[in-house]
């Protein structure tokens, strides 16, 4: 079985479990993690970083399917696979898609807002 395939599997099974895939922030937060896996995957050049970056959208999956995640450990894990992965153009889609996911869980509580953007 191809891993993209194994892994839309997995992605299936769980939702039909029902439990967090019912909130629609989880749910959109495993189908970028999955997307990124899968493009990642699929991407031939050796990448200095891809077990980080690997190792990190586990993390994310296991978050994502243990229930609401916990945001502060969400948005390292997203920095981490940005920093990894950032610099490949052909996953910036992906990327752009795990960040807006990430964003949907909103701030953490009583974070402010940086400085005005010149």
């Amino acid at each position: 079985m191809v891993r993209s395939e194994a892994l839309e599997q997995r992605a299936a099974a769980a939702d039909s479990a029902g439990g967090a895939a019912a909130d629609p922030r989880v749910a959109a937060l495993r189908r970028s993690v999955d997307r990124v896996r899968r493009e990642l995957a699929a991407h031939p050049a050796e990448l200095p970083d891809r077990q980080t970056a690997e190792e990190e959208l586990a993390g994310m999956e296991a978050m994502a399917r243990d229930g609401l995640p916990e945001l502060p450990r969400l948005r390292g894990a997203l920095l981490l696979v940005a920093a990894a992965l950032g610099s490949v153009s052909a996953l910036a889609a992906a990327l752009a898609e795990l960040r807006q996911a990430v964003e949907l869980f909103g701030d953490p509580a009583g974070s402010q807002p940086g400085p005005p953007r010149a």
